[in-house]
């Protein structure tokens, strides 16, 4: 059977059959989120949910701050234990996976992808992402099909109750990803409509949307996304190209007409104090169940 392009699509310029899709997100490239008609909005703070901060899912450790200790001293931490005379244990460990970060931001790629890695495992661990109704797991493959084409993706890190909610994407390094990779957005984009239509294979029963949450982290630097996925979008799957829109919402926002990565530092006290915030609420979120309606 060969692919038709539905009279009612939208014509597109770049791609004109599934078949034409990337084997993999990992490859994912500007025209292939046009296909899949990918949009990319700024978004705010309050996207992730509420703040209750007199429930007990927004109690949490607060070894996390790192008594408000700058980059500066963060980055001396791992050749000078002195530093952080009088920490907890926590304070200290985590301290020495982000001088690491730190201080390997200066080496080889496969260095960084290792000690991000580790940071990203034990800051979710002290969020207690790692723990019940939560699932953390590695590596997780996942995949979505356009008619008849299949496109497979690899994601770092992934936070399950039940069904998959939030992805963990940390292999951009500073030094690799630009501003014309849209930070590595292309790839990120690719791996949401994977992690929904898995779920949505998963759902029983009629539902409006999926909420999933995104986080790219690139050596400290963290930006947060949700994306809002319509069911009538991944039926329509099926047949080609879609003609609605998926949306994902970035957080802070993104300016694109300076050179920066949209970013919250956790060397930065102040941006750390987002950072634990963003994640209570998204943790809250998903607890409330509110992210298939």
């Amino acid at each position: 059977m060969s692919y038709q392009i539905r009279s009612s699509q939208e014509p597109n310029i770049d791609l004109t059959n599934p078949s034409e899709l990337a084997n993999s997100t990992s490859e994912f490239r500007r025209k292939d989120i046009n296909a899949l008609n990918i949009h990319y909005r700024n978004g705010s703070i309050e996207m992730f949910g509420d703040v209750f901060k007199n429930m007990p899912n927004f109690l949490y450790n607060t070894s996390l701050l790192l008594r408000d200790a700058d980059k500066d001293l963060l980055f001396n931490v791992f050749d000078n234990d002195t530093l952080t005379n009088g920490w907890n244990d926590d304070e200290r460990a985590l301290a020495r996976y982000i001088s690491n970060v730190l201080i390997k931001e200066r080496a080889d790629a496969e260095k960084r992808e290792r000690v991000t890695d580790s940071f990203v495992n034990f800051l979710l661990g002290l969020l207690r992402f790692n723990s019940y109704p939560f699932s953390l797991e590695l590596k997780v493959d996942s995949y979505f099909q356009v008619y008849n084409k299949v496109v497979t993706s690899e994601i770092d890190f992934s936070i399950w109750k039940e069904r998959l909610y939030v992805i963990i994407d940390e292999d951009k390094h500073i030094h690799n990803v630009k501003k014309y990779t849209w930070w590595g957005e292309y790839q990120i984009a690719g791996e949401l409509l994977a992690s929904a239509f898995v779920n949505h294979e998963k759902i029983r029963g009629g539902y409006s949307y999926q909420s999933l949450f995104a986080l790219r982290v690139i050596g400290t630097r963290f930006t947060f996304y949700r994306a809002k996925i319509d069911s009538g979008y991944l039926n329509s799957l099926s047949e080609g190209f879609p003609i609605n829109k998926m949306y994902i919402f970035r957080y802070p926002v993104w300016d694109q007409s300076v050179d920066y990565i949209p970013c919250l530092d956790y060397t930065d006290p102040g941006q750390r104090r987002q950072v634990i915030e963003i994640m209570l609420r998204i943790k809250n979120f998903v607890i409330q169940n509110k992210t298939v309606t």
